[in-house]
C-alpha cells in the first residue's frame, strides 16, 4: 500500500475527531469540519483495489474512534467493553464502508463527491439507529453553533446538514486531487468549480432559509418556572446515594429563594434517586438521617421531577426513569428509558442463565435495566394557571431525532432532558452531548431543558440558542422562566423523521442494482 496513502487517511483520521467538540474545540471547530474528510476522499479516490480500500478503512476506524472517544475510559470498570467495543465496532463499520466508497468514487465522476456525500450521510444514518444505535461523531456536529446554518434541521433533521458538511469535503478532496499528477481520476479545474459553486450555492440557500426562520417569530403561548439542579457527585463512589441527596435538596433551597417564589417545577438529574421511590418510601420519610427526603419535598410545595429506578415486576427488574412528585409525595406517573446503552445499561440474551453468568464473572455487570416501552407525556398544573406538557427523554437518547420527535408528536410542549455524564471526567464527553441534543430544540421547534449532574445543564430555545447555563463540574442551581413555544404546524421533520437518509440509501440502492452489474469496466481490477 502507498505510504501516501496511508498518511492522507492518518490526516483525516486525526482531524475529523477534532473538528468535533473535543477537548481542543469544546463546542466544535466549523473550519476544520469544511475539509477535515478530505484527505480519506482523496486517499480512497487514489487507492487501486478494494483491498487497499478496506485497510485504509479500518486505520480511519480505529484512529478516529479512539480520539474522538477515548472519555469512554473512565466508564468504570467496563472501559474494556465501552471504548473497546465502541472502538472495534467502528473498525468493521468502515472495514465494510471504506470498499463501498471506493466503488461509488470510480463511477459518475462528474457526480461523485456528492454520490460520496449521500453514501456518507447513510452510513450515519445506519449507525445511529437500533440497538447498536450511536449517534456521535455525526459530520454535522462542528456546525452545531452556526445557528443560521443548522436552521434547515426542521425540514429533514440533522441529515441535511451531514450531506452538505461532507458535500464541502468532498469538492475540496476534488481540488486537492488536481495536485497529484498522473491517473488519479480526477477532473479539469472547470469541473471542480462547477462542483464548488453548487455547494456554496446550497450553503447560500440554506444561511438564507436560517436567517428567515430566525426572523420569523414562533409565539410563545406561556411560561413556567424552573430550578435545575447540578449535584456534581459522583457516580462511581459507592454509599455515596445519600450524600448526592443531601446535595441536591439544599441546591434546590437555594435555587428557590433566588426565584423569590416556589416554582412550577423542580428538577434534578438522571437516577439521582437509587433506590426506587416506590418501594423506598419508608425509607424516604426518614432518610437521608440529616435531611429526610419526604419531609424535604413537603416543605418545597412544588413538583419534582427526578431520576429514579422504577421496579416493573416481583424480580425487582427496573426500568431506568423519570418520575414526577407532588409536593405531597405522590408519584403522578413515570417514564422508562426506551434506547438503553448497549453492554452497559442492557446486555443481549440477558434473560438468558448462561448469559448472566457470564457477564456477571467475567464483565463485572450484575444487572441491566428493563427497555420502557411508552412516551409518557406528563402534565404538570402551572402556578399562573393551565398546564404543562412535557416528555422527558432520558440521557443519550437526546441524540437521537426519530425517538424525540414522538414526544411531540404525542403532546410535548417542553423537552425535559434527565442526564448524567459525571462519570466521563472530562468536558468534551459532555460538550458533544450538549451539542447533539441541541439539534432537537431546531428540529421540532421546541424548548429543551437539560438537568444534569455534571453538565451540561442548559436551557435551549425553538431556535438552538441557549437561555441559560451552568458551569461544567460545579454544584450550581439555576432558577429560570422558561419560555413554551408552539407553533401552529409541527415541522416536517416532527411529521416525517428520517426520510432523507432513507431515500438516500434507496438511491445508493438502485445504483448497486441498475449500473454495476453492467457498467464495471472503469473500476480498476484488483
Amino acid at each position: 500500500m502507498k505510504l501516501r496513502l496511508l498518511a492522507l487517511t492518518l490526516l483525516s483520521a486525526v482531524l475529523f475527531p477534532i473538528a468535533l467538540p473535543s477537548e481542543l474545540f469544546l463546542y466544535g471547530n466549523p473550519i476544520l469540519g469544511l475539509f477535515a474528510l478530505s484527505f480519506y476522499y482523496v486517499a480512497l479516490t487514489l487507492s487501486t483495489s478494494r483491498r487497499e480500500s478496506t485497510m485504509l478503512g479500518v486505520l480511519f476506524g480505529a484512529v478516529s474512534t479512539v480520539i474522538a472517544n477515548y472519555w469512554l475510559m473512565y466508564f468504570g470498570q467496563f472501559s474494556v467493553w465501552t471504548l473497546g467495543g465502541v472502538t472495534f465496532g467502528y473498525i468493521g463499520y468502515n472495514a465494510l464502508l471504506a470498499p463501498f466508497l471506493w466503488r461509488f468514487l470510480h463511477h459518475r465522476q462528474a457526480y461523485r463527491p456528492f454520490i460520496f456525500a449521500i453514501a456518507w450521510t447513510g452510513y450515519e444514518y445506519l449507525k445511529s439507529v437500533g440497538y447498536l444505535g450511536y449517534p456521535w461523531g455525526l459530520s454535522a456536529y462542528p456546525f452545531g453553533s452556526i445557528l443560521p446554518l443548522v436552521q434547515q434541521v426542521d425540514i429533514a433533521g440533522i441529515w441535511s446538514l451531514c450531506f452538505l458538511a461532507v458535500s464541502a469535503n468532498s469538492v475540496i478532496g476534488e481540488a486537492i486531487l488536481l495536485l497529484f499528477p498522473g491517473d488519479h481520476r480526477g477532473h479539469s479545474r472547470e469541473t471542480v468549480l462547477r462542483q464548488a459553486l453548487f455547494v456554496t450555492s446550497v450553503v447560500a440557500l440554506s444561511l438564507g432559509y436560517g436567517y428567515w426562520r430566525m426572523d420569523t417569530p414562533i409565539p410563545i403561548v406561556k411560561h413556567f418556572s424552573a430550578v435545575l439542579v447540578q449535584q456534581n457527585s459522583d457516580s462511581w463512589v459507592s454509599n455515596n446515594d445519600m450524600h448526592t441527596i443531601v446535595t441536591a435538596e439544599n441546591l434546590s433551597r437555594k435555587g428557590i429563594a433566588q426565584l423569590g417564589a416556589t416554582p412550577d417545577l423542580v428538577v434534578w438529574s438522571e437516577t439521582s434517586l437509587q433506590y426506587p421511590f416506590a418501594q423506598g418510601r419508608r425509607i424516604y420519610e426518614s432518610a437521608p438521617a440529616s435531611d429526610p427526603f419526604i419531609p424535604f419535598l413537603k416543605s418545597t410545595g412544588t413538583y419534582l421531577l427526578t431520576g429514579s429506578p422504577y421496579i416493573v415486576d416481583k424480580n425487582w427488574d427496573a426500568m431506568n426513569s423519570t418520575i414526577l412528585l407532588s409536593a405531597d409525595a405522590t408519584m403522578l406517573d413515570y417514564y422508562g428509558k426506551q434506547h438503553l446503552v448497549p453492554f452497559a445499561e442492557s446486555f443481549p440474551f440477558w434473560d438468558l442463565s448462561f448469559v448472566r453468568k457470564f457477564v456477571r464473572k467475567y464483565i463485572g455487570l450484575d444487572a441491566v435495566w428493563i427497555m420502557g416501552n411508552r412516551y409518557t407525556i406528563f402534565h404538570l398544573p402551572l402556578r399562573s394557571g393551565g398546564t404543562l406538557s412535557f416528555g422527558t427523554p432520558i440521557c443519550f437518547e437526546d441524540a437521537f431525532g426519530n425517538l424525540v420527535r414522538h414526544f411531540v408528536l404525542d403532546g410535548a410542549d417542553v423537552l425535559i432532558n434527565l442526564t448524567n455524564n459525571s462519570w466521563s471526567e472530562t468536558k468534551s464527553a459532555q460538550t458533544q452531548h450538549f451539542v447533539a441534543a441541541r439539534f432537537r430544540a431546531i428540529e421540532n421547534r421546541r424548548t429543551l431543558v437539560r438537568s444534569t449532574n455534571s453538565g451540561l445543564s442548559s436551557v435551549i430555545d425553538a431556535y438552538g440558542r441557549v437561555i441559560a447555563r451552568m458551569p461544567m463540574f460545579t454544584e450550581d442551581e439555576l432558577p429560570v422562566n422558561v419560555p413554551v413555544y408552539r407553533q401552529a404546524q409541527f415541522t416536517p421533520y416532527t411529521l416525517f423523521g428520517d426520510y432523507l437518509p432513507i431515500l438516500m440509501l434507496l438511491f445508493l440502492f438502485t445504483i448497486l442494482v441498475v449500473e454495476l452489474p453492467w457498467n464495471c469496466r472503469s473500476v480498476p481490477r484488483e
